[in-house]
């Protein structure tokens, strides 16, 4: 491996805390940045949409509203380069939500959503750097 191998990795692993970390603050407008102006996702095992980023976030804003908290965390992120520019990868993520009790109940426990699965993404080099071109989620569990 070289070190321009080395540094486009590094890349696209910073890509994907990106994303992680916009969607665990609900910042849409970086995690919008994370994707190609003609990207592709498909959020449809998880219940949500396919489209462009931006239908997903029409869809994603007021789901994640109701969540007081949120931890998504990828990894076995595994990256296979197809050519210079063009790379798929697979890899496997967690999450972590928290519903919160009713407000002014001091009983109301909050409700706790875990869900885990696998992305299978295809990133492009732009001139924006390492962007995500396609995403397509497969759920693998939800748990209450």
């Amino acid at each position: 491996m070289d070190l321009h191998e080395l540094s486009d990795r590094t890349e696209i692993n910073d890509l994907l805390v990106r994303y992680s970390e916009a969607l665990n603050r609900a910042d849409w407008e970086t995690w919008t940045a994370c994707f190609t102006a003609d990207a592709h996702v498909d959020y449809t095992t998880a219940g949500g949409v396919a489209g462009s980023p931006a239908e997903a976030v029409a869809w994603l804003a007021p789901t994640m509203a109701m969540f007081d908290m949120r931890i998504h965390r990828m990894a076995n992120v595994q990256i296979c380069f197809e050519g210079a520019d063009t790379a798929a990868i697979g890899s496997q993520y967690d999450t972590v939500m928290r519903i919160p009790g009713a407000a002014g109940d001091t009983a109301a426990r909050p409700t706790y959503i875990e869900a885990a699965g696998w992305y299978d993404d295809v990133v492009v080099r732009t001139a924006s750097g390492w962007l995500l071109s396609k995403r397509a989620e497969r759920i693998a569990y939800t748990r209450i």
